[in-house]
């Protein structure tokens, strides 16, 4: 059930980049980490990365807010 919830979450999180398209290249760098940390399901630090990126679009993404903070909560969820 994770793993479907966490596929659709990165589903919305990259429809919603495609129509936001301004982001820095270090965010980008962390949304492209957090990926590979969610497809290899191996790293601890993949709920770090997306509660960083939660903080980082607050203000002006509430979105992609969302879907990073129900990325984080997945992953808790399913102890990665």
């Amino acid at each position: 059930m994770g793993s479907e919830r966490l596929k659709t979450l990165l589903a919305e999180l990259d429809d919603e980049l495609k129509q936001t398209g301004n982001l820095d290249e270090e965010t980008r760098q962390m949304l492209g980490a957090l990926g590979e940390d969610i497809e290899s399901m191996s790293s601890p630090g993949a709920i770090e990365r997306a509660k960083q990126l939660e903080t980082r679009f607050a203000a002006e993404h509430p979105v992609l807010e969302r879907i990073a903070r129900e990325i984080a909560d997945t992953l808790s969820k399913m102890g990665i």
